[in-house]
């Protein structure tokens, strides 16, 4: 029944110009959308197949894919042609210098299928326009649906769009998206991460760790390239980096903001 379902879910499809922009914070259920029509007054596609071919982004407003029965974004995997389809969010007023935090749930619309999906944001909604990666999921196997949260910052102050690109193989079923939430992370000096603490943030090159014991430190980029990674004690050198926003991870716990300002 929820293949037969799915499958009548595909449909051309009508282009409304988007919305917006709007500012975070913000958070959707998409049980605001009562139509497809109504969700792309904000939210919009880049379907790179016929839709009788399937592999599309669509909206189902049944409220039978979505998590705890609410509407959702849908990409139907083609069968014949792997996925190269996109999923837009509305514009957003994003400043630079500002760290936020996107989240979001996500499932593969039946289980055993290897769905594929990266999530950009750019500055506008077009494919060419999305150039900053913010997670890739390379193996989305469950129907269970799971929460993605991720921290960034933009290069320039302005307006910014959220891409989905379904890359999914040939032959397998689909990839389900809710509760999209978009916030401004809260302040973070002096930061405390589970009993270390790390000083000085922002940091002038050489990072303090509040411990004695030998712990492993990896840097990302603000996009969450992994940027360094070693096991130090006390003192972590990061001189050799530019100003800038990173995340820093100590151990195996969560990555938390750290601003680089060399003097």
């Amino acid at each position: 029944m929820k293949q037969t379902l799915f499958s009548l879910l595909i449909f051309s499809f009508l282009q409304i110009a988007a919305q917006g922009p709007y500012s975070p914070p913000y958070s959707t259920d998409f049980n605001n959308y009562s139509t497809e029509a109504e969700f792309l007054t904000d939210w919009s596609y880049q379907n790179n197949l016929p839709t009788d071919q399937a592999g599309v982004w669509g909206f189902d407003n049944t409220a039978y894919f979505g998590y705890n029965s609410s509407n959702c974004p849908f990409y139907f995997t083609a069968s014949t042609s792997d996925g190269d389809d996109w999923l837009f969010s509305p514009g957003f007023n994003l400043t630079q210098g500002t760290t936020y935090s996107l989240s979001f749930l996500y499932a593969g619309a039946l289980n055993g299928y290897v769905e594929k999906m990266k999530v950009y944001a750019g500055n506008d909604d077009t494919s060419t326009a999305m150039t900053q990666l913010l997670q890739d999921f390379n193996a989305i196997t469950s129907s269970t649906f799971q929460t993605s949260t991720v921290l960034f910052s933009v290069p320039t102050s302005g307006v910014y769009h959220f891409g989905f690109w379904a890359q999914s193989a040939s032959g397998n079923f689909g990839i389900l998206i809710d509760n999209f939430a978009l916030n401004v992370q809260t302040a973070i000096m002096p930061c405390d991460i589970s009993e270390i603490q790390v000083y000085p943030n922002p940091c002038n090159g050489m990072l303090h760790l509040s411990t004695n014991d030998k712990s492993h430190v990896a840097l990302f980029s603000s996009c969450g390239q992994l940027l360094y990674e070693e096991s130090v004690t006390e003192t972590v050198d990061l001189s050799g980096f530019e100003n800038g926003l990173y995340f820093i991870r100590i151990d195996d716990r969560k990555a938390i903001p750290l601003e680089i300002q060399n003097p």
